[in-house]
């Protein structure tokens, strides 16, 4: 350690970090032992901080040793960071503040800002995947479209399982997309109900906080800008049938020949139709472009500090007529308002504005059902788009391209998002602090059908617009205590908290008759329908940290919620919790040893969720127009739509933890492993009731489910003073899902029928849930290859209007019968594990990283599989079914080309089963950094070349294996969802 000092008797100090290679260290936590008082490095490894004479500062940064250093009245302090660091010693955030990671009792990970910033993505969730344990990550391929995240598996069966955000203090602060990467400092994710129950009725489903970046005081004013610009691309296709092998199918499956005359000059073109060849998938997809832009400005003077961005993202997507569009603008500040630092203010605010053109339907099944022979274009129809005619076509699929293209479905969202909060130091340790928070948006929703020419035509415009306003104020009250007191440490948090909602949502819809018009003032045929909806959610919380000799630490905490959204006598609830930890490595007998870190932890906790609306408990009255009575004029019409229940509570979580630290080579070499049982219970599910009472049931807290799971993480940083520096990362993470109890004994929940069709699974619901089984697992029939002769039919069980060609399906009971009584689970869409891996190097002036991702023992149902094999009636689809079972073509695996599929041929089994275990390379990067001397205007300038979705080791026949959620408890299903693109980027950081 380096230390150069100059007399001063102010209370301003000022100074660099560096390494021992004497380079800068950006981002090192500076803070006043005893106090919340602290900052982080600049680029160049400056600081500076207000403290008192006597007062100590410590300095701490992930891969180097922390160190303490008293002020003693020195005006600057400049610190050299030795190697072979401590990792543990870093600060980190959690729920209501911050604690060094060596007193962390509870299960959390953190990632920097810096890691999160590597993927060019709209999305903190994407961001966020394969690089933590514990956390399942699925991402969207459209443009915008937000991730499903998972902490410790899924928490409900009627209800979403993503984790609580919260963003600077503000719970529920909003969608993944709504926040800039670049400006997040760091990401923290607590994962056991011990460091979630301080959030208590939200955090049964974990908790992501993220902390956005500030300024330094007495630092100069800092500006960077970074920009990333390049293209999106997908080259991988369902293969479909050309024109001539369609034509063939087409005379096969019904007997004849089309009867459009083939020898015609297709429209717009010089072409016979029988000479076209159009695959719809090469007019859909598109290279698109993707960019990233942000410009911040920071700096401070001897009181105040401040940290403000601008930023833009656009992404074309690589489907046409889609797309996303971002605008953010941030500004924090902090501000001492006495000389002495004692009394202090802060803020922070973010606007953002996202503008997303949502895909009109399902696309990839109207591009690969399409009419080869048939071009995408006519100008002859209104729109100038073509369509099959059934009378000559036999087949009416819908054109891919006008949806697209012609539709308009826009979703656009402005939010505001902000905190303002007074600090004082009341006594030696002792600070009080209130908060005002506010997120604020308001929703626009645009659809328009225009009026078109094509397979089904429309001779009206009809306009649809939406409009939601949302406002949550959050109002704060806080008393923080953190002292050391001889051989005892004291960490202590008391919080009243009020949050509120409001929320209003208004819809119209209306007719033009031209589509010069796109607004509805004017229209005929309109409609509407409004809602207006409030509440409010009371907490009171605290927590405890107590340490003995830095090697025995407890922690203790409560929270007590009530909700409006449960009836008055049953709205409140009480959520604790408990921590231990031992570090072993601070007894006497572990000194001198090769272990520099050995912690043991374990923890319980209770928590909650909450996935109700507003007045469920009530019984809802529905009110229409349309009831005649005695006469033709409509007249209002009322209902109770639901019968009441205020025994409704919320959905509990009691969760324990195990779990291990070590380190080793003074923590550059450490891991962690976890081991949790999670038990939720009072699921809230739909009790059949007797149809006489009118509603089809009523919702009750009946279920019961379990997770249970181990997560490895491990880091390795080599010795930061070799010339080629090094640092690889690995996680690991298993969970295992059972039902325990269900609303009836014996029950079963069907789900998923309705959201994917008879188009998929032959009009059978794809998953079951029941007790013993994991959630939402794939329900069918086993198969057993095809009939292949008439006594091999004769001799098996009875099959109805099965034939010889047909698949052979297995009765699994046992009665001879084969019908719905014989499906089973089939598969799961629950991985067996998830993981992750990052590799980053340093050489001179370059940097180069790895990071892969990947999901092993899932399976994905290949509902597009089974579409694209359908035989029902005349669409395009896989050429395979050409090589269909036949007297002349016995040697196949391929079921008979039979009109109507009087077999069901392709009802929900497990001949469209595969495994959808993947390994993904996330992102690749190779930077170069220009080295500029001291003085110059330009602090910084780092290029760098980046690749994403490079590649995928996957044995899944789709187009991506990354499958999300269509809707509640349908998850794993490919219908032909958007794929990941690969992304190539160039990009460039400056500073100065």
């Amino acid at each position: 350690m380096l230390l150069s000092s100059v007399a001063w008797a102010q209370g301003t100090v000022t100074g660099t970090v560096v390494d021992d290679s004497g380079l800068g260290l950006p981002g090192v936590n500076v803070i006043v032992v005893g106090t919340s008082s602290g900052t982080v490095t600049d680029l160049d490894g400056t600081y500076s901080i207000t403290a008192d004479a006597d007062a100590t500062l410590r300095y701490s940064y992930i891969g180097f040793a922390a160190q303490e250093i008293p002020v003693d009245g020195q005006a600057v302090i400049n610190v050299t960071l030795g190697n072979d660091a401590g990792l543990l010693d870093e600060v980190v955030v959690l729920g209501y503040g911050s604690q060094n990671r060596e007193s962390v009792t509870g299960a959390i990970s953190s990632v920097g800002g810096e890691t999160l910033s590597e993927i060019t993505t709209p999305s903190l969730g994407e961001a966020l995947q394969g690089r933590l344990a514990g956390v399942q990550v699925i991402a969207g391929g459209a443009p915008g479209e937000a991730p499903q995240v998972q902490v410790r598996g899924i928490g409900s069966i009627s209800f979403g399982s993503g984790p609580l955000i919260v963003v600077d203090g503000i719970p529920s602060a909003g969608g993944y997309n709504q926040f800039d990467t670049r400006d997040i400092e760091s990401t923290t994710v607590l994962k056991d109900a011990s460091s979630t129950a301080i959030y208590g009725s939200r955090a049964s489903n974990g908790v992501i906080l993220i902390t956005t970046k500030s300024g330094s005081k007495n630092s100069p004013i800092r500006l960077g800008f970074e920009t990333t610009v390049g293209v999106q691309t997908q080259n991988k296709r369902y293969e479909t049938m050309s024109t001539p092998d369609y034509l063939r199918y087409a005379e096969i499956i019904s007997g004849n020949p089309v009867a459009r005359d083939l020898n015609e000059i297709a429209p717009g073109t010089n072409l016979a139709y029988r000479d076209i060849d159009v695959d719809y998938q090469d007019e859909l997809f598109q290279d698109g472009l993707m960019t990233q832009n942000s410009l911040n400005i920071s700096g401070g003077g001897e009181r105040s500090s401040f940290y403000s961005s601008f930023g833009y993202f656009k992404q074309e997507g690589i489907i046409v007529g889609g797309g996303y569009e971002r605008y953010n603008f941030r500004i924090n500040s902090k501000h001492d308002l006495s000389a002495n630092g004692k009394f202090r203010f802060g803020q922070t605010l973010l606007l953002v504005n996202d503008d997303r053109q949502l895909e009109e339907g399902n696309l990839l099944v109207n591009a690969v059902q399409s009419i080869p022979y048939l071009p995408s274009r006519n100008p002859n129809n209104i729109g100038g788009f073509n369509g099959a005619q059934q009378g000559l076509d036999s087949a009416d699929p819908r054109n891919p391209l006008l949806a697209a293209l012609f539709i308009q479905n826009n979703n656009r969202v402005f939010k505001t998002l902000g905190t303002a909060f007074l600090e004082y130091d009341l006594l030696e340790g002792l600070t009080a602090k209130v908060l005002f928070g506010a997120n604020y948006s308001v929703f626009r929703g645009y659809n328009q059908q225009p009026i078109y020419q094509s397979t089904v035509s429309r001779d009206l415009n009809q306009i649809t617009e939406e409009r939601s306003t949302d406002y949550s104020p959050l109002y704060q009250a806080q008393l923080s205590y953190d002292r050391i007191l001889g051989d005892h440490t004291i960490n202590a948090t008391l919080v009243g908290e009020i949050q509120e909602n409001y929320g209003y949502y208004v819809r119209v819809q209306g007719n033009q008759t031209t589509n010069e018009i796109n607004v509805v003032l004017g229209a005929k045929d309109i409609v509407g329908q409004s809602n207006r909806t409030q509440g409010v959610l009371q907490s009171f919380l605290g927590r405890a940290t107590y340490g003995y000799l830095g090697r025995y630490l407890l922690t203790v905490s409560f929270r007590r919620d009530g909700s409006s959204i449960f009836a008055p006598g049953n709205n409140t609830e009480i959520f604790p919790a408990a921590a231990l930890a031992w570090r072993i490595s601070e007894e006497g007998f572990m000194q001198n040893t090769a272990v520099s870190t050995l912690k043991l932890r374990a923890s319980y906790g209770r928590t909650g969720s909450i996935g109700l609306g507003a007045y469920t408990f009530q019984a809802p009255v529905i009110c229409s127009q349309g009831a005649v009575v005695g006469g033709e004029s409509p007249v209002i019409g009322c209902y109770i739509d639901a019968l009441e229940n205020r025994e409704l509570s919320w959905e509990i979580t009691d969760m324990a933890n195990i779990g291990i630290d070590v380190g080793f080579l003074n923590n550059r070499l450490n891991f962690s492993a976890e081991y949790y049982d999670r038990q939720v219970d009072n699921l809230i599910l739909d009790v059949p009731i007797a149809p006489s009472l009118g509603p089809d049931g009523t919702s009750q807290n009946v279920g019961a489910m379990s997770n249970t799971g181990i997560e490895f993480q491990g880091e390795y940083i080599s010795n930061r003073s070799n010339a080629f520096r090094w640092e690889v990362s690995a996680n690991v993470s298993s969970n295992t899902n059972e039902v325990k109890r269900l609303a009836v004994e014996d029950g079963e929940i069907l789900l998923g029928q309705n959201q994917v069709g008879q188009g998929f699974t032959s009009d059978l619901p794809p998953t079951i849930t029941r007790v013993g089984d994991p959630v939402f697992s794939f329900y069918g029939f086993k198969t057993d290859g095809l009939f292949r002769t008439q006594q091999e039919l004769e001799n098996s069980p009875f099959q109805e209007n099965a034939a010889v060609g047909d698949v052979k399906f297995v009765d699994t009971n046992g009665d001879n019968v084969i019908n719905n009584d014989d499906r089973v689970i089939i598969g799961k869409y629950l991985p067996d594990f998830t993981y992750g891996f990052t590799f980053k190097g340093y050489y001179s002036n370059f940097d180069a990283s790895l990071f892969f991702a990947g999901s092993q023992g899932n399976d994905i149902y290949n509902g597009f599989a089974s579409l694209l094999s359908q035989t029902q009636r005349l669409f395009n689809g896989s050429p395979d079914r050409l090589n269909g079972f036949s007297p002349e073509n016995q040697d196949t695996d391929i079921p008979r080309i039979a009109l109507n599929d009087p077999n069901r041929n392709r009802r929900m089994s497990d001949r469209f089963l595969e495994d959808g275990s993947y390994l993904r390379l996330r992102n690749v990067t190779l930077g170069y950094t220009v080295p500029f001397g001291e003085g110059a205007a330009v602090s910084k300038l780092r290029v760098y070349l980046s690749a994403q979705n490079l590649f995928t080791l996957t044995g899944y026949s789709g187009l991506d294996p990354e499958i999300g959620q269509i809707s509640q408890g349908l998850v794993g299903f490919d219908n032909g969802r958007y794929p990941q693109a690969k992304t190539f980027l160039i990009g460039a950081q400056v500073g100065f």
